[in-house]
């Protein structure tokens, strides 16, 4: 081989590592985006530095720096995709109290099916400001939406009387997001959550499986045409669209997927003209799932659409694009799949 072509060999070599491995930030790499937890780590009297956000009135107002010496003993949870994630990481026995969008028996993935049955679930909704300061948690994890003067005030209501409180990142208000939803944001929230149990390694060994499905994908479906892809929510008469700055339309873009440029919410027309190749809705089970796939089928409008001829209409359950947390490996596959369908090493559950 000519020093040439040798040359042009190791070039290419260093772009393929460059660009794969941009896609693979490890545990040390999230570290080295949020510079208070370097500093927080340091100061070993204080504990460890959790890294999170103080909300206030279901808005991301800042960062909240917050150390942690034990590992938590007191938990209340709310939120289905944030109980799985506990019990992930082995902490099904420090729960105090949890609050479920769904029921658990049918939201859980089978091997937490049997974890979630001793657990103190609380109705939905009944978890309020008096009931909660009674149950006296050491930590608190629950979505922005909590936050507000109706349920649990605030970050620093809690902070200030010793209580930890671990928000998931992607949890945006529609009204103000605070930030670019990532999967790197989802990575720092198993982090962060290895950190205050303790259970780094498993933190470690959740986020290695996702930066490395993504690459397997990105790897094994190159070679595929450019699918242009929107994923969209029906709100009643409104459809809300998750372009390339939500969680979704992130995960689309970094399998290889297009998400054309729109507006928080489109109408027919809009959704008429972008006409993708892929459609991802966004729905609340499979009973929703069906209503959603027969409202597009029944809708002469959309008939036209190249995704109901073609049968590419892929539902997801919003736990896989809101806040995916655990279950960030499995959106990307279910994801991959519907904009590669004809790769036959990309396995996925459904969407819901």
């Amino acid at each position: 081989m000519t020093s040439r072509k040798l040359f042009l060999w190791g070039v290419s070599l260093g772009v393929l590592a460059w660009f794969f491995g941009s896609f693979l930030p490890t545990r040390d790499a999230i570290r080295e985006e949020m510079p208070s937890a370097r500093t927080g780590e340091e100061v070993c009297e204080n504990g460890r530095a959790i890294i999170n956000l103080s909300v206030a009135n279901y808005l991301a107002v800042g960062e909240n720096v917050q150390y942690v010496h034990d590992v938590p003993q007191r938990i209340v949870v709310v939120g289905s995709g944030e109980i799985e994630t506990l019990l992930a990481f082995g902490a099904a026995d420090r729960i105090i109290a949890a609050e479920s969008w769904y029921p658990l028996e049918k939201f859980l993935r089978p091997e937490y099916r049997a974890l979630a049955k001793d657990l103190p679930i609380v109705p939905y909704g009944q978890i309020n400001l008096e009931y909660l300061i009674s149950l006296q948690p050491d930590l608190l994890i629950a979505q922005q939406c909590m936050f507000t003067d109706k349920r649990f005030v605030s970050t620093a209501f809690w902070n200030r009387r010793g209580v930890t409180t671990f928000v998931p990142w992607n949890t945006n208000s529609p009204a103000g997001r605070a930030h670019r939803e990532t999967i790197e944001s989802e990575m720092r929230f198993l982090y962060g959550m290895g950190q205050i149990l303790h259970e780094e390694a498993r933190a470690d060994q959740m986020i290695a499986d996702v930066y490395r499905t993504v690459d397997e994908i990105r790897a094994r479906c190159a070679h595929y045409p450019k699918q242009k892809a929107l994923v969209i929510e029906f709100m009643g008469k409104e459809i809300a669209s998750y372009d390339a700055t939500r969680l979704a339309g992130d995960m689309v873009t970094r399998l290889g997927g297009e998400i054309p440029a729109t507006a928080p919410m489109i109408d027919l027309e809009t959704l008429i003209a972008v006409d993708p190749d892929v459609l991802f809705v966004v729905c609340y089970g499979a009973e929703d799932a069906e209503r959603v796939l027969a409202r597009i089928q029944n809708d002469r409008a959309l008939n036209s659409l190249k995704v109901v001829k073609t049968k590419r209409i892929c539902p997801l359950l919003l736990e896989y694009v809101y806040s995916s947390e655990v279950r960030t490996e499995e959106a990307l596959k279910i994801i991959g799949h519907a904009l590669y369908p004809e790769e036959d090493g990309i396995s996925a559950p459904r969407g819901f």
